[in-house]
Order: C-alpha cells, then sequence, then structure tokens
C-alpha cells in the first residue's frame, strides 16, 4: 500500500486536518518497516513487536500458498495440517533455498526469498558494526553452530581440498562432531597451563601446520574458564604464511568488543576464511540458527552451495526479527549491563571463595568465571545448584574432562553473566551457591 493509496482510504468523509494527523500516525508506524526492507541495514533503534508483525505478514503473504484462487497441485505446496502450525514458522512455510543453493529464490516464496536476503544482510551489517568490519558477506544458516561449522568445512573440502583438521584442544563435543560429520581426520592440538589458565600450545600448532598436508584450522575464541581464547591474530597469520584455511569458532563472542576486535585484527594480520557465531547466544533469539561471515564473497557463495536441499525458514525469520527488535542502540546498552553484571559475579564469587577457602580462577573470559571445589564434590554441587533451580553453572571434578586439557589440578565450578542476563540472575544464583557450598 503505497501513500497515495493510503491517502485515498482516508479522504473517504474525514476532514484534512485530521487526515493529516492520521497520516504521521501511519508513517510513524510503517517507516522504520520501510527503511529496513529498502537499507536492509541493522537499525539504531529496535522495531517495536508490531512493526516487526506487520513486516514479517506481509512478506509471507508474497508466497503462493497464500493466494486464494492457486491451484496447488505439486508434491510440495505449503500445505499445513491447521493454522497454528502454520504461524510456528511465521507463514513462511515454503521454507528457504532450493536444492542446488540456500539462498536461491524460490518461484512458489517470493516473500520468503526476500525475507532472507534481508536477514542476510541485516545480520552481516549487525556483525560489522559490532566490530568486524572488514567482513565482505554473511549469512544466517538454519541449523546451530556445530552443524554450521560442518557446512564451512564441507565447503573448504570441495573449494580447497582439504583432509584433515588442526583443532586446538576444547573440551566440547559439538566440534569433534562438526568434523566427523564432514569425514574429515582431527588432528587435536595439545594445550598447556600457564597459571590457571589453558592455552592452546602455539609451538606444537605450528609444527603440526607444517607437517600436515591438506589441512585447515579450527580455532575458537570462546569457551568455559579454565580454556582461554585462541590467539586468533598470531594462527591467522601462521596460516597465511602456509597457505592454511582458518575458520574461527566465535560461538558467543559477538558480545564481546575486545574478541571481536582481536578477529579484526586477525583478518587484518593473516588469513581468515570465516567466522561462525551463534544466533541464540548472542542475539537473543532461539536455538537454531548461525550467522557465518567472512573476509571473501566468493567462499560464502561455496558455503551456500554446499548445503544439501531446501530448509526451515523458521530459524532464519527468528534471528531477523531478534536482530531488528533489538537495534544496535539497544544492543550496546546490553553490552554495558554485560559487563556490569560480570563485575558482579566475580565480586560475589571472590567473596564466596574467600569465607570457604577456595579461589576465584585467574582467567580472562569475556562472560564466566571459575571458583575452585578443591576438596569439595563439584558434580553433586552442580547438581544440587540445579534442583536449587539455579540454570547454567559447569561442575568439573579434578582431572575430568571438561579442562581441555590432561591432569587440571583443580576441581571448579563455572558461572555465567552472559548478555541478557539480569543483575537479579547473578545475586540470586550466587546466593544459592554460597548456601550449598557453605554446608
Amino acid at each position: 500500500m503505497d501513500n497515495d493509496e493510503i491517502d485515498r482510504i482516508l479522504e473517504k468523509n474525514i476532514p484534512e486536518n485530521i487526515l493529516k494527523r492520521g497520516r504521521i500516525t501511519v508513517d510513524s508506524l510503517l517507516g522504520p518497516v520501510r527503511d529496513v526492507l529498502n537499507r536492509r541495514l541493522f537499525p539504531e533503534k529496535g522495531l517495536t513487536d508490531l512493526q516487526l508483525e506487520i513486516m514479517i505478514q506481509l512478506l509471507s503473504s508474497l508466497d503462493t500458498d497464500k493466494d486464494p484462487e492457486a491451484a496447488r497441485v505439486g508434491e510440495r505446496e505449503a500445505r499445513v495440517a491447521s493454522p497454528f502450525i502454520g504461524r510456528l514458522s511465521a507463514g513462511f512455510n515454503h521454507g528457504i533455498g532450493r536444492s542446488g543453493q540456500l539462498t536461491a529464490p524460490q518461484p512458489k516464496a517470493p516473500g520468503a526469498s526476500l525475507m532472507q536476503q534481508v536477514a542476510n544482510s541485516v545480520a552481516l551489517d549487525a556483525i560489522r558494526k559490532l566490530g568486524l568490519s572488514n567482513m565482505k558477506s554473511g549469512i544466517v544458516t538454519p541449523m546451530s553452530t556445530g552443524m554450521s561449522i560442518a557446512l564451512v568445512l564441507s565447503a573448504l573440502r570441495r573449494e580447497c581440498g582439504i583432509k584433515r583438521v588442526l583443532f586446538p584442544r576444547i573440551d566440547h563435543i559439538s566440534p569433534h562432531r562438526a568434523i566427523a560429520f564432514v569425514g574429515l581426520e582431527e588432528i587435536v592440538v595439545p594445550t598447556t597451563i600457564e597459571g590457571d589458565s589453558v592455552q592452546v600450545d602455539l609451538g606444537k600448532l605450528d609444527n603440526q601446520i607444517k607437517e600436515s598436508e591438506s589441512c585447515a584450522i579450527l580455532a575458537t575464541t570462546t569457551f568455559f574458564p579454565p580454556r582461554e581464547s585462541d590467539p586468533v591474530k598470531e594462527i591467522a597469520k601462521s596460516c597465511s604464511d602456509n597457505d592454511v584455511p582458518l575458520i574461527i569458532n566465535n560461538a558467543y563472542g559477538v558480545q564481546s568488543e575486545k574478541i571481536m576486535n582481536e578477529i579484526r585484527s586477525a583478518v587484518d594480520a593473516g588469513r581468515v576464511d570465516a567466522v561462525v557465531q551463534s544466533s541464540d547466544k548472542n542475539f537473543l533469539s532461539p536455538v537454531g540458527a548461525s550467522i557465518i561471515v567472512s573476509p571473501s564473497k566468493e567462499f560464502i557463495e561455496e558455503i551456500m552451495e554446499s548445503y544439501a536441499g531446501r530448509a526451515s525458514a523458521a530459524p532464519i525469520v527468528q534471528t531477523l526479527a531478534a536482530l531488528l527488535s533489538l537495534g544496535l542502540n539497544p544492543y550496546k546498552d546490553l553490552q554495558r549491563q554485560q559487563k556490569e553484571n560480570l563485575q558482579l559475579l566475580y565480586e560475589k564469587m571472590n567473596e564466596i571463595a574467600e569465607k570457604i577457602g577456595q579461589r576465584v580462577l585467574s582467567v580472562w573470559n569475556p562472560v564466566a568465571f571459575a571458583i575452585t571445589m578443591d576438596k569439595l564434590d563439584a558434580k553433586d554441587i552442580g547438581a544440587k545448584l540445579y534442583n536449587a533451580r539455579v540454570t547454567g553453572p559447569r561442575a568439573v571434578g579434578k582431572g575430568e574432562y571438561g579442562s581441555s586439557c590432561d591432569n587440571y589440578p583443580h576441581s571448579y565450578l563455572v558461572m555465567n553473566a552472559a548478555i541478557g542476563a539480569s543483575r537479579n540472575d547473578v545475586e540470586t544464583a550466587t546466593t544459592k551457591l554460597y548456601k550449598e557450598v557453605s554446608k
């Protein structure tokens, strides 16, 4: 509905002065929607739920399954069992992509195709504005971080002929499964203990780069303490010198200005092929999507062509809605709150540690701290916290899997203050932690 048509509707029996006032209200409502569809950028100010609903309804109405006169005789016609089922995908029942490419426009789904293009553009702009200004292209994938890493590895295998992946040790199942899923050999790079922190052994990584043919590196920026972020700038330089592809698993690193600055410097200083980040951990959307960005437009095209068949539109539209609901300025406010809550978490955990004869591990992490549980049953305390309705703590016993190294000298418990957590979350969780450990 264009401006002239709106005027014609309002002109019927409406005095001109009232018409102008009504037009102001309509323009105020629809202006941000028009801006997003035209410019496709991460807005400074977030859209309201009503504006989001109008935009999504408008786009989904373009798909052919909304045509009341259509004779639908294909095997896949976006038929759904009930209106409720259709609402679960925001009306994009045809999904996205085609058999040859994840972002190929669908003849039956012009609305979903446009929605996906807007989502990719807005997500890339958000990543740029939040630190990675040197990214040239990006895509929102309908898969979580692990499977998106597998998608990138698949593209590297086809484009570069890689046969193995050098993986600085992280005690997390998802990356291992991603490498195995693509049928590549995994070579785990050992870590070293420096003070309290666990870090990749750069010397051994350099040796393995020189010794391994047809390899890529999967580096990690965010994991639980005591594992610290991989030095991606140094790794990127080595990858550039040795012509080795580098993927960065930046799962929840978008919320950290420091990590985003390190990745940007890595791209400028060496070789980075792709950076993968979670949509739910960074942008408060439901689990199910990731954002892949790259300094190479051509490589993003390769990734798009690695996905088999069509895909659900639900994770894409959820990520788009989350990005537009937040907006840049409110997101920066959330980042400031996250830093304040992280400092509060440290203070509370340090108070608890001093009272019970433990200490907070001296490990840098953008969202978390770990407190030692030496001579205590860390797993039992973690279980009791869960039953006390505290979700998220990670308990690891001395020498157990989870520390990303062999024979870590402490049992410990990790608590997080990631983006979106509240001050009350931190205070309640640490109060219940002290209640359990003081017993």
